[in-house]
């Protein structure tokens, strides 16, 4: 294992992929611990990329592999002198066992060193020489047993505590939670409004009025007149006769 601190050996590597793809060109590389994500200056370029590392806190002693270890790097090349420069930063992690611990170094293998100065010259070739894009090396081909698809942990990640400047790549590819989708719409033919109710038409003459389609309800009429049946005209007649000879006498 290498310490990021032991940067002889990340320079040496770098120059000598740089000289194997494009002989003559002349790119330096140092470590940098003030660049931060988005920040890069104007007519720089940035790069991020994630590898395998392992992590052991100075104050508890627990250690764990991590395979969401932030690279970042900016580069410039001065056209006028044909050189270049990339400045890089490796981003620490807090133990998540430990309350106020600071951020630990990663530590890197041999293979994972070659594989991130790797990746940062084919970018450069590719951005400032217009070679084709290669396939970055994945984690999963470096054989190491170590869960790649767990959750990034965002508290505990140095890149990610550079509020004010953004965070790194990786947060910004956390998923919200999905919003449950809506119910599947029916097949069943939906049930129409009931049509409004027709004017109602009245005839007075007949005393009937139509309303709500077909229905047709009886009309107000007058009372029928009681008639007088034969015993009340009998008896009525025989008044009328009697006050007649009354006041005829």
């Amino acid at each position: 294992m290498l310490f990021p601190d032991d940067f002889s050996t990340w320079e040496q590597t770098f120059q000598e992929l740089m000289q194997e793809e494009k002989p003559g060109a002349k790119w330096s590389l140092h470590l940098d611990k003030n660049i931060v994500p988005d920040g890069a200056a104007l007519g720089w370029r940035q790069h991020q990329q994630t590898v395998l590392g392992r992590f052991q806190c100075s104050r508890c002693c627990r250690s764990w592999t991590s395979a969401q270890v932030m690279i970042l790097c900016h580069m410039y090349q001065d056209t006028l002198k044909s050189q270049g420069q990339a400045r890089m930063r490796i981003f620490g992690q807090k133990c998540q066992k430990c309350f106020g611990c600071q951020f630990e170094t990663p530590k890197f293998s041999t293979e994972i060193i070659k594989r991130i100065l790797n990746n940062l010259v084919n970018y450069i070739l590719q951005r400032y020489y217009g070679h084709r894009k290669i396939a970055l090396t994945s984690n999963a081909s470096l054989g190491e047993k170590v869960t790649l698809d767990g959750p990034h942990d965002i508290r505990n990640c140095e890149a990610c505590s550079l509020n004010s400047h953004g965070r790194c790549a990786l947060a910004h590819k956390v998923k919200p939670p999905r919003s449950p989708s809506p119910l599947p719409k029916s097949s069943s033919p939906s049930k129409s409004c009931p049509p409004p109710p027709q004017n109602r038409n009245m005839d007075f003459g007949n005393r009937t009025f139509q309303d709500f389609g077909n229905r047709t309800f009886q009309g107000c009429r007058e009372p029928p007149q009681r008639e007088i049946g034969p015993p009340l005209f009998l008896f009525l007649s025989i008044a009328a006769f009697a006050l007649f000879s009354l006041f005829t006498r």
